[in-house]
């Protein structure tokens, strides 16, 4: 690593793989968002507390636009030819962290309303 700010410059597999993660959590994210709305509108979700849909709702658009971000600086740092930001792999890790806060909390809703 480098002292400048920079990640050293990987190679096109690395960055495409790490793209294609970023991608991937976007899409989770965004599913994800759908289910706990839909969730949401079920005549049993009156069960369902507020304050809890509220932070699921929070993890899970945060973690895909973290993703987003992350997927963004890896396409701008190719296009200009320069090396990756230290911050790719740091929005790699809130991304996956906020992704599994909300997809475990959303799983959580989910069974208590199915029962």
């Amino acid at each position: 690593m480098s002292d400048d700010g920079k990640l050293p410059l990987r190679t096109f597999d690395d960055e495409a793989l790490l793209y294609d993660w970023f991608k991937h959590l976007t899409t989770v994210s965004l599913l994800t968002l759908g289910g706990v709305l839909s969730l949401s509108q079920l005549a049993a979700a009156q069960d369902i507390k507020k304050p809890i849909l509220i932070g699921v709702l929070i993890a899970l658009a945060g973690a895909g636009v973290l993703a987003f971000s992350a997927a963004d600086q890896i396409v701008r740092a190719r296009a200009s030819g320069s090396p990756l930001p230290k911050q790719v792999l740091i929005l790699q890790k809130a991304a996956s962290a906020l992704l599994s806060i909300g997809l475990g909390a959303f799983l959580y809703i989910f069974v208590q309303a199915m029962n």
